[in-house]
C-alpha cells in the first residue's frame, strides 16, 4: 500500500482547502468519513495519522503566513538585517537577500526573510549585518487569476514584505557567517573562472546551470530554451542534479567502486555542491528527492519509489507548504512521477534492446503527465522537446561534467587549460546557435490555455485509469469504462460549451488603468486594455488572454488614447488575432481604427447588442477624457455601462440616453471630476466597479465612493478585490473576486452548472452497470455452452 503517497495527498488537499477558504468544511467531511472507516476497516492508526496531517496543514499554513515585518507595511522604520547575498538585478535597484533581526531596535523572536532594495549607486557588503532605514512594502502583484503570482513566489522563499532602503547602510558586523562566506567565495571563484576564459554569453550559460540561477541567461535565449523543452536543465526543476548524479555514479563504478559506495560518494559530493551554491529552492528539492528515491534503492532491499516520492514531497511541504503552488516543485514531482509510472506500467511492454524506442516513449509519457503543469504555468507545449531532449541531454551531460572539471582544475592548472577552455567555449557557442536556429521552426510547439482545476482532475483521473486498465488486461469492462469517460468528456467539454448562452464579463486588475473583456458564445471582445504600469501588454494583457484560451478577438474598443486605456494594445495585436478595432478618434499608430459615433449599434445576435452613446459626430474637446467612447452592452434586459473617462460635462449630455444599469464601470476610475449626482442617480447601477491602482491622483475620490454607496449601488474595486468576474445568466447576476469572495447567490451557479454534469455522469455509469451485467450473463452462457 502506498501509505506515504496517500498521506501526502490528504496533506496537500488540506493546504489547498486552507488557501481557498473552505478548510473547516473539508476537514469535517474527511473527519466523518475517516471515523466511519475506522469502525468498518479497523484502521485506527492510519486514519489517525491522516487526521493529524490534515490539522498540520492548517497549522503550518497559518504559521508560514505570519509576519512581523508585514505588520509595518507602508511605514518608514529602522531595521537590522543580515545581508546574505546579492541578487542578479534587471531593475532600477540593486537587491539583496536578507533576514531581519530587529525592527526599530526591537528584536524579533525569529529571523524573517526579506529582500532589501537599494539605489544602484549604493552597494552593501554581502555576508554582513547592517542597520538601514527604509520603507517597508508589501509583496505587490497583479491580482488576476491564472497569472504569475509574485506573492506566492515570494512565500515560497518565506518572504512576506520587502524593504526599500534610504541612504547608506551602517555596517554592524562583517563576515558574520563562515558557511555563507564559503558559499560566496565559491560563487565568486566560479564567475571569475568562466568570465575570464569564456565569452560573456557562453559564461552566462554555464553559470546559469552550475549556480542554479536562470537569471544569468538573456531573455531571448531563455525563451528559446523553454520552447525547446530544455528549461528543466536550467534550474527550473533541478534536472542538472540528476545529470550530475548519473555521471558521477557512472565514473565511480567504471573505476571499480561498488554501486553502494559509488552512491554514497555521489550523494556526499552533490550535497556539498548544494551547500556551495547556497541551497536554492530547485537544488534543495532535487537533493531531497534524489536522496530518497535513489538512496532507498541502493541502500535497502525493500523499496517503494512511489512512497519515496511521497515522503520527499511531504518533507518539503512540511518545511514550506507554499512550495505546493510553485511551478518548479510541481514540475519536479510530476516529472519524477512520470519516470516511476513509465518504468512500472509502460517500459515492461518494450523490449530492453530497443533503447531508442524506450527513450522516445519515456519522453512522450513525460510530456503527457506534465501537460497540466506546463499548460497552467507556461501555456506552451514544446512538441519538438522530445527530439531536443533525446539529442541534447547527452550533450548537456558532457557540458556539465566538462564545466565542473574545468572549474575544479582551474585553481591548480590554469596555465595548461587554455585549449580545453577554448574547445568548451566553441561547444557553448554551438549550443547558442542551435537554440537561435531552432527558434525559427514553425512547429516547435503549440500555445495552450491554462487548464481549470476540474479539467486537471479529469485529466489525471482518466490517465491513471488508463494505466490501471492497461496493467489489468483481464478487466472485461475496459471498453465500457473508456466509453463512459470519452462520452463524458465529449458532452462536458465539447457539446456543453456550445449550448452555453451566458454572458461573461471580467474587469481585470490593471493597476492604474482599465482592462475589461467579454465572452459570449464564440464571440470575444475587449473594452480598453491599458495601464500606467510598464510592460502591461507583455506581462499582463497578453498572458491573461492566452491563459483564458483567447486566440481571436472579434472587437477591441479603445475609449480614448490615454496610456492607461490603450498601452497593452500593440502587444495584443502582435500576439492575438484581432479582427476589428474601434475608438472615438484617429490615432497615428493605429490607422486601422474605425471611428465609432453616437447612435452606432453592433448586433451580435438577438440577445446581445452594443450601443454607442458618445461621442457625437465631429465632437471635439481639448479635454481628451470627454472624447471617450461610452458603450452599453445590452444583454437580455440587463446592461453594462462603460463610460471611459468622461467627466461631468459629458455625463449631463448623455443623461437622457442612460437607463438603469446592471453593472457600471465607474467613469474616470472614480475621479472627483466625474460621477455627478445626476449621473449616479440616473445610472442606478446594481454594482459599480472602480478600476484603479496605487496612485498619487487622489483616485478614487472618497465623496464619489460615498455617492455610489448612498445610491444603493454595491461598490467593488480592482485595487481591493483584484480581478472581478461577472456572469449574466437568465436575468440573474453572479460575480466572484480574486480575493475569494462571491455574490450571495453564487452557490446557485455551482448547482446549475454542476448538477446537470453530475446527472450526465451518473447516467453514463448506470448505462455501464447495465452493460456490465449483460457481459456477465454472456460470459456465463459461454461457459455452459
Amino acid at each position: 500500500m502506498y501509505i506515504l503517497i496517500s498521506i501526502f495527498m490528504f496533506y496537500a488537499a488540506g493546504i489547498i482547502a486552507y488557501e481557498l477558504g473552505f478548510f473547516s468544511f473539508f476537514f469535517t467531511i474527511v473527519f466523518a468519513l475517516l471515523i466511519y472507516n475506522s469502525f468498518v476497516l479497523k484502521k485506527y492508526m492510519y486514519n489517525s495519522v491522516i487526521i493529524a496531517f490534515l490539522l498540520l496543514s492548517a497549522v503550518n499554513c497559518n504559521y508560514n503566513s505570519n509576519s512581523v515585518l508585514a505588520q509595518h507595511i507602508n511605514e518608514n522604520m529602522s531595521v537590522r538585517v543580515e545581508i546574505i547575498n546579492k541578487n542578479l538585478s534587471h531593475s532600477d535597484y540593486l537587491s539583496y537577500n536578507g533576514a531581519v533581526l530587529t525592527i526599530d531596535g526591537k528584536k524579533l523572536d525569529s529571523r524573517e526573510n526579506t529582500i532589501v532594495y537599494v539605489d544602484k549607486n549604493t552597494e552593501i557588503s554581502e555576508n554582513s549585518i547592517v542597520e538601514i532605514k527604509g520603507d517597508i512594502q508589501g509583496t505587490y502583484f497583479s491580482k488576476n487569476k491564472l497569472l504569475f503570482n509574485y506573492k506566492n513566489y515570494l512565500r515560497g522563499k518565506k518572504i512576506h514584505a520587502v524593504i526599500f532602503a534610504e541612504g547608506k547602510a551602517a555596517v554592524i558586523k562583517k563576515d558574520f557567517s563562515l558557511l555563507n562566506e564559503i558559499s560566496l567565495n565559491f560563487e565568486e571563484y566560479t564567475k571569475n573562472t568562466f568570465y575570464s576564459n569564456l565569452s560573456r554569453k557562453n559564461a552566462d550559460i554555464i553559470l546559469s546551470i552550475i549556480l542554479s540561477e536562470s537569471d544569468y541567461l538573456e531573455e531571448d535565449l531563455y525563451n528559446g530554451i523553454k520552447k525547446m523543452g530544455l528549461a528543466h536543465i536550467f534550474a527550473v526543476s533541478g534536472t542538472h542534479i540528476v545529470i550530475m548524479y548519473g555521471f558521477m555514479l557512472f565514473v565511480f563504478m567504471a573505476l571499480g567502486i561498488s554501486r553502494r559506495m559509488s552512491w554514497i560518494l555521489s550523494w556526499s559530493i552533490i550535497w556539498f555542491y548544494g551547500f556551495l551554491v547556497g541551497f536554492p529552492v530547485s537544488v534543495m528539492r532535487s537533493l531531497v528527492m534524489f536522496t530518497l528515491l535513489f538512496g532507498s534503492e541502493v541502500l535497502y532491499r525493500k523499496y517503494s519509489s512511489l512512497n519515496a516520492i511521497g515522503l520527499a514531497a511531504l518533507i518539503l511541504t512540511v518545511y514550506n507548504p507554499y512550495w505546493l503552488f510553485d511551478a518548479g516543485f510541481l514540475l519536479s514531482f510530476s516529472a519524477a512521477l512520470s519516470f516511476i509510472l513509465f518504468s512500472r506500467f509502460i517500459s515492461i511492454h518494450i523490449p530492453e534492446e530497443k533503447k531508442f524506442l524506450r527513450n522516445i516513449c519515456m519522453y512522450i509519457f513525460l510530456q503527457v503527465l506534465t501537460l497540466p503543469v506546463i499548460s497552467y504555468f507556461f501555456n506552451y507545449v514544446p512538441l519538438m522537446g522530445i527530439v531536443y531532449n533525446i539529442i541534447l541531454i547527452p550533450v548537456f551531460t558532457v557540458v556539465l561534467a566538462w564545466g565542473f572539471l574545468l572549474l575544479f582544475l582551474n585553481g591548480m592548472f590554469s596555465v595548461i587549460l587554455t585549449v580545453p577552455f577554448r574547445i568548451f567555449d566553441l561547444i557553448l557557442t554551438s549550443l547558442r546557435y542551435l537554440v537561435c536556429f531552432s527558434d525559427n521552426f514553425a512547429f516547435n510547439g503549440i500555445v495552450v490555455r491554462s487548464m481549470s482545476f476540474s479539467e486537471i482532475m479529469f485529466f489525471y483521473t482518466a490517465l491513471f485509469l488508463c494505466l490501471y486498465l492497461a496493467d489489468h488486461k483481464k478487466c472485461f469492462i475496459k471498453k465500457l469504462v473508456f466509453t463512459v469517460f470519452i462520452s463524458f468528456y465529449a458532452v462536458i467539454y465539447a457539446i456543453y460549451p456550445i449550448l452555453d448562452t451566458n454572458l461573461y464579463f471580467s474587469v481585470a486588475d490593471a493597476g492604474q488603468g482599465l482592462f475589461t473583456s467579454v465572452r459570449y458564445k464564440d464571440f470575444s471582445f475587449i473594452i480598453d486594455c491599458g495601464s500606467s504600469k510598464r510592460g502591461f501588454g507583455e506581462y499582463t494583457a497578453v498572458p491573461y488572454l492566452v491563459k483564458h484560451g483567447v486566440e481571436n478577438v472579434d472587437c477591441i474598443f479603445i475609449s480614448h488614447w490615454d496610456q492607461d486605456h490603450c498601452s497593452g494594445l500593440a502587444d495584443i495585436q502582435n500576439n492575438i488575432n484581432v479582427k476589428n478595432l474601434f475608438s472615438s478618434s484617429k490615432n497615428e499608430e493605429y490607422l486601422n481604427a474605425v471611428i465609432a459615433e453616437k447612435g452606432g449599434v453592433i448586433n451580435i445576435d438577438e440577445n446581445l447588442k452594443i450601443h454607442v452613446l458618445w461621442p457625437e459626430k465631429n465632437y471635439y474637446s481639448r479635454n481628451k477624457n470627454n472624447s471617450s467612447l461610452v458603450l452599453v452592452l445590452d444583454y437580455m434586459n440587463m446592461n453594462i455601462l462603460l463610460p471611459g473617462d468622461i467627466e461631468g460635462d459629458v455625463e449631463r449630455l448623455i443623461l437622457e440616453d442612460i437607463e438603469k444599469s446592471t453593472i457600471l464601470v465607474v467613469p474616470h476610475h472614480g475621479s472627483s471630476t466625474s460621477s455627478t449626482e445626476e449621473f449616479v442617480k440616473k445610472s442606478g447601477a446594481e454594482i459599480s466597479v472602480l478600476s484603479y491602482g496605487k496612485n498619487n491622483y487622489g483616485i478614487p475620490d472618497t465623496d464619489v465612493v460615498k455617492r455610489y454607496e448612498f445610491s444603493g449601488s454595491k461598490v467593488l474595486s480592482t485595487f481591493e478585490h483584484g480581478e472581478i468576474n461577472f456572469v449574466l445568466k437568465d436575468g440573474n447576476l453572479y460575480y466572484n473576486k480574486y480575493t475569494g469572495e462571491s455574490s450571495e447567490n453564487y452557490y446557485r451557479l455551482y448547482f446549475e452548472l454542476i448538477i446537470p454534469k453530475l446527472f450526465i455522469f451518473i447516467a453514463l455509469l448506470a448505462w455501464m452497470w447495465i452493460k456490465k451485467e449483460e457481459c456477465y450473463e454472456l460470459q456465463n452462457n459461454n461457459r455452459f455452452n
